[in-house]
């Protein structure tokens, strides 16, 4: 099964802090002590588009070594923690949040670092970026010393994430000044590891080529290495046709494949020379009902259909390249709330007999005996709205809702028609995806059908009460109350995850994924 990746209401992101080891300069593969001698790290990855972040809508994996993001996100504590700055801090109130700026922090350039050039990089963003809106609360800034306030028209949760993920980065204040916008994109050097070499660096639609920032520090808690990368310089190859990717892996010409299609993963899963690393970005694929249609304007009907679907099967089927999905907000987004996953596993899922007793009360009988239950000689049959080039699941949950009498008839379009059909009120199910590592945006995005009963005003203004709350553990439990209410109406039905996996040479060390699906690339090194 292909891995869908979507860029559907801004909820796409590429992890932007992954990478590993490489070959000699010289091509050769060395291995046992040889490895120590490495200096050269090569990468297949997606397409890069520029080095300035602000300016795209999505970055490749491999990012996050020419640009490092202002804080690091603890998906344990669901908290922000040091990284290139230090010392955040929100005000009781959430309307002012400090930090600091240290010294010794040096560009490729071997300009300092400066509390200015933090500024003027946030600005930029909020100037340029697709994702502005994330931290648009920013009124104002001032500086004092090595500190930076932040002046905010109120405390926006969201904003922690973006200062973390690498969709604010930082930029000297003297490129941003005196560069246009098109320069920029190939011509400033943001404060990250490497950067991009003077000669050959982009080699437009093939590859691009670093070299180390000996400048580099950093303050990052999750991670040992706090200075410059490991490698003297790192190739970054894109646009590599599947098999080349997988054969020059095996033959140690590439070190790091940062994104494995289905077919790579199930080639590679059983070779010992290859390590297998599961880079899972938070996702949820789910199931959305039309409930003004006749068969699913029954609540019990969409009950019932919940607890038909059996996810483990699913996953079997998938050769493990999906994970069972109890929740909306799946366990590795920000705020997950165990309790609200509970729920749903024990009171909407997996319990055929409970399904076929709310069909029988419902009045949805097999009368004739084909299998499929019939009410006011209607048939308990629906169309469901399933993506092109992945048709393998749906077939198997048609076979699943079949057993309890449901006749579900498949009709493969390509995505974005499923989210307009939706939109427009026109279906009655059909299959949708969100991908994003903090719950606001799930729950301002999750709701395609305008006209779903629970897509109302009550809703909304919970969503913007999670989204200002300042202590996380009380976010969490609007976070669950919020899912409770997505819960309440049953016409949205978290099937599965998608699973993501990198590929490296074995032997590759520092390789340690956070918890939502994040690599650091400190501490990589044979």
């Amino acid at each position: 099964m292909k891995k869908k990746l979507l860029a559907v209401c801004l909820i796409f992101a590429m992890i932007f802090t992954m990478a590993a080891c490489g070959s000699n300069d010289d091509g050769d593969k060395p291995t046992g002590d040889d490895q120590t001698a490495k200096t050269n790290l090569t990468i297949i990855d997606g397409e890069w588009y520029g080095l300035d972040a602000f300016q795209l809508d999505e970055t490749a994996g491999a990012g996050g070594l020419v640009a490092s993001a202002p804080f690091q996100w603890n998906p344990e504590t669901n908290e922000l923690e040091d990284n290139v700055c230090t010392d955040w801090a929100v005000s009781e109130d959430g309307k002012t949040a400090t930090f600091n700026v240290p010294e010794g922090m040096k560009y490729s350039t071997g300009e300092q670092v400066e509390p200015e050039d933090v500024v003027a990089s946030i600005q930029h963003g909020l100037e340029v970026s697709p994702y502005a809106d994330g931290y648009s609360n920013i009124e104002s800034m001032d500086i004092d010393g090595r500190q930076v306030t932040l002046h905010l028209s109120q405390y926006r949760s969201d904003m922690n994430y973006y200062l973390c993920a690498g969709f604010v980065i930082i930029i000297d204040k003297d490129e941003l000044d005196n560069m246009s916008n098109d320069e920029l994109m190939w011509g400033c050097h943001p404060y990250g590891m490497y950067a991009l070499a003077e000669e050959n660096g982009y080699v437009s639609g093939s590859e691009v080529n670093l070299v180390r920032n000996d400048g580099f520090v950093c303050a990052n808690p999750l991670v040992e290495n706090k200075g410059p990368g490991h490698f003297e310089t790192v190739k970054v190859r894109f646009n590599v046709e599947e098999f080349t990717q997988t054969e020059e892996l095996k033959n140690g010409d590439v070190d790091l494949i940062m994104s494995l299609e289905s077919d790579q993963y199930l080639e590679l899963q059983d070779d010992v020379s290859i390590s297998l690393l599961n880079t899972t970005y938070p996702n949820i694929t789910y199931f959305e009902m039309n409930t003004d249609s006749p068969v699913f304007s029954d609540i019990n009907v969409r009950k019932a259909l919940a607890m038909s679907i059996d996810r483990d099967s699913l996953t079997e089927i998938a050769e493990g390249l999906v994970a069972p999905a109890y929740s909306m907000i799946y366990d590795s987004v920000q705020n997950f709330s165990q309790e609200a996953k509970d729920y749903f596993e024990k009171n909407l899922s997996n319990n055929k007999e409970e399904a076929m007793k709310l069909l029988d009360e419902a009045g949805w009988k097999d009368s004739d005996g084909d299998g499929i239950r019939e009410k006011d000689g209607e048939k308990l049959s629906f169309t469901w709205y399933a993506w092109t080039d992945d048709t393998t699941l749906a077939q198997a949950m048609a076979t699943q809702l079949l057993e309890v009498g449901f006749e579900m008839n498949i009709e493969a379009i390509d995505w974005n028609y499923v989210y307009e059909n939706i939109n427009s009120d026109d279906y009655d199910a059909g299959i949708e995806w969100l991908s994003w590592a903090e719950p606001i945006l799930v729950f301002q995005c999750c709701y395609y059908d305008q006209n779903a009963p629970g897509n109302t005003d009550e809703y909304n203004a919970l969503v913007e009460k999670a989204a200002t709350t300042v202590d996380p553990d009380e976010r969490t439990e609007l976070v669950e109350e919020l899912q409770m209410h997505l819960f309440e109406n049953v016409n949205m039905i978290p099937m599965y995850a998608q699973l993501s996996f990198t590929a490296s040479k074995a032997g590759l060390k520092g390789c340690n994924v956070l918890g939502d699906g994040t690599m650091p690339l400190n501490d990589l090194a044979y």
